[in-house]
């Protein structure tokens, strides 16, 4: 089983295509293009590398779709068994899975949030740890990863009453005493030290977070990284992790990719939708074949965690 890595044409890049091309028109050499060379695919490195022969926009035309649903297929039919998709735009989910990084970066939140803190100078056992939404499926990614160091933590959500299950269930486990509330206004969220995001819900609220806060953003909301990048200067805002692992160090996204065709067991997790009563197993399995968090990343980008300035 291979990786596949696929991507659009960047700015100013051409496909290279016969000499006669140069004659016809804009109109006519596109065509020629979707015709005849709508993908390439090269292979290096047990890798499949694929492009297709348009530039990133905000959604694929129905001719070029089909066209990106064609090479996902010829991928599949050469051997690949998960896609490392483009960082932005569009492109077929359905077909081969789809290593966007999410997976990984749900299940280490709490050890990327913890090494963050560190290269920050804090201790993760006295920081406060704050959980921002109650995406079931993200939530319970993130809480199979959370630390021995997790001494205090809350929790902020429009619904608090879909939490009570899990504080209690932190609390008989874990000895943990914690918070739930649906106001950003509550001090708990202005004291805290890394927020996780696990949900969609009341993201308005860049402008009242601690200063040099971890912001980890496990549910891909951009718009809200975006917001922080331009508002909040201070605050290290991240939706991935790089890895350690054998010695290399990946980004989230091929990291994942890796840890799926290297282990069935990974992806057996993958592929029966993250079972809930698997999710502690799995995470302790990569953790004891060498996956750790080694850098972070936001936006197709690595992002510096500096020492707090005081």
């Amino acid at each position: 089983m291979k990786i596949a890595e696929v991507r659009f044409l960047e700015k100013r890049e051409e496909v290279t295509l016969p000499r006669w091309t140069k004659i016809l028109t804009k109109e006519w050499r596109q065509r020629y293009i979707l015709s005849k060379k709508p993908f390439t695919i090269e292979e290096k490195d047990n890798t499949l590398f694929g492009i297709l022969s348009f530039e990133r926009g905000q959604g694929l035309p129905a001719p070029w779709r089909e066209k990106a649903e064609a090479m996902a297929k010829t991928l599949a039919a050469e051997g690949a068994g998960i896609i490392i998709p483009p960082y932005e735009g569009e492109f077929p989910q359905k077909i081969l899975p789809i290593a966007k990084g999410r997976i990984l970066a749900a299940l280490f939140a709490f050890d990327g949030a913890a090494e963050a803190l560190r290269r920050q100078g804090k201790n993760p056992a006295e920081a406060h740890f704050l959980i921002s939404g109650t995406d079931e499926d993200v939530l319970s990614l993130v809480l199979t990863g959370m630390g021995e160091y997790v001494n205090h933590l809350s929790f902020f959500a429009d619904n608090i009453g879909e939490l009570t299950e899990i504080q209690a269930a932190l609390f008989i486990e874990k000895g943990l005493l914690t918070e739930a509330f649906s106001s950003p206004k509550n001090p708990l969220f202005q004291e805290a030290d890394a927020i996780i995001v696990c949900g969609m819900e009341q993201t308005g609220y860049e402008h009242i977070l601690k200063r040099y806060a971890i912001f980890i953003d496990a549910v891909g909301n951009r718009p809200v990284l975006r917001r922080m990048d331009q508002r909040r200067w201070d605050v290290a805002a991240t939706e991935g992790f790089y890895f350690n692992f054998e010695e290399k160090q990946l980004e989230g996204r091929r990291a994942e990719a890796v840890a799926f065709i290297r282990y069935m067991e990974f992806q057996n997790f993958w592929l029966e939708h993250f079972p809930k009563q698997q999710a502690e197993d799995i995470y302790l399995f990569l953790k004891a074949n060498g996956f750790s968090v080694s850098g972070f990343s936001a936006l197709g980008k690595r992002v510096k965690i500096q020492k707090k300035q005081e």
